[in-house]
């Protein structure tokens, strides 16, 4: 089963891997109402990845034996996981008198990171995905996917915690997200939903279930409040995302083009994010000026180092290396081929 290809799913993709970079840059020295903003964001970016993720393995599965689909997502996954791993931590231990680290790691990093993301907190959602697609060949039908929402509805709502060892406390939370995306693909047409909604009433709802999930309780009614602004937070950003598509052609082509590196800006934004921030650091400018005009400044060089190196990385691997190509996932282009999707 495979469906046309929406334009504005890569948009939207582009729109919130940017937010992500943004949303791992929240210095200590913020002020409040860029706080509120990440948070804010918070609410959705990673959901709409798991979402994301549910729907166009959904829409685009096909028939293929257990083993050969779990080999197929180990590589793309869990590969680059370990690769980007160990790539973190040795940067961190051989340069970790001179980079301003947020998580610094000892060489026990080796062996912990086979059940931890200790190089990188970030990289829990390669894990949990991966752990997702463990159980959802099992759920691959339209008859069984009821049941694939009933587990992560039982999961999301119970009133313990899985262990982190293993990524086992995220999967617990954001499977639901994932099956969302599954059943969103069964039975909506994306296209014809989005016609239906409305950007300025979504707007205002999303803010209204933003307010109540930060003041909701007991904590069931929190979850709940905080599952249904993700979902109007997904329904927003692909509102912006096709707006985008079909009214500016020069932010289109950029964000597909974002879109097509979005996984290497994922596994590597806040490598470059880090060395930023050590240059910046160094620079008595950026250190003694207290402008809300220079944090700014500082916001758009970080954030765009988290997005522009990775992008021109992105180019230059899958043109050149066949190795690297594997080592992050990506299939390699070749230098004839390779292009924006």
């Amino acid at each position: 089963m495979e469906k046309t290809r929406i334009l504005s799913i890569d948009i939207a993709k582009a729109i919130c891997i940017i937010l992500v970079a943004a949303g791992h840059f929240v210095p200590d020295y913020s002020p409040q109402w860029y706080v509120v903003m990440s948070d804010v964001l918070h609410a959705f970016r990673m959901p709409f990845f798991l979402f994301i993720s549910g729907y166009l393995h959904w829409a685009t599965r096909k028939p293929v034996g257990y083993k050969a689909f779990i080999w197929k997502k180990f590589q793309r996954l869990m590969i680059p996981y370990f690769f980007v791993s160990l790539v973190i931590i040795a940067i961190k231990l051989l340069t970790g008198d001179g980079l301003s680290l947020d998580h610094p790691v000892t060489y026990s990093a080796f062996y912990e990171m086979f059940y931890l993301p200790v190089a990188g907190y970030f990289l829990w959602f390669v894990f949990a995905l991966f752990l997702m697609f463990l159980i959802v060949p099992f759920f691959n039908t339209g008859k069984r996917l009821p049941f694939l929402l009933l587990l992560a509805l039982g999961m999301f709502f119970i009133p313990w915690s899985l262990p982190d060892a293993f990524c086992l406390a995220q999967f617990q939370v954001n499977l639901l997200y994932f099956a969302l995306g599954c059943a969103f693909a069964e039975w909506f047409d994306i296209n014809k939903f989005l016609h239906k909604m409305y950007f300025l009433p979504v707007l205002i709802l999303f803010a209204g279930l933003y307010v109540l999930k930060v003041h909701s309780e007991p904590a069931a009614v929190k979850k709940l409040m905080e599952l249904s602004a993700a979902a109007v937070g997904f329904i927003l950003v692909l509102k912006i995302s096709t707006a985008i598509e079909w009214r500016s052609v020069a932010a289109k082509k950029a964000l597909l083009f974002v879109s097509a590196c979005s996984y290497t800006i994922y596994l590597f934004h806040t490598t470059f994010e880090g060395f930023s921030k050590t240059i910046l650091s160094k620079i008595a400018f950026f250190t003694t000026t207290n402008h809300p005009a220079v944090f700014l400044l500082i916001v758009l060089m970080v954030v765009s180092a988290g997005v522009i190196v990775p992008v021109i990385l992105h180019e230059i691997i899958i043109r050149h290396s066949k190795l690297f190509s594997f080592l992050i996932g990506t299939p390699y282009a070749g230098k004839k081929n390779a292009h924006p999707a």
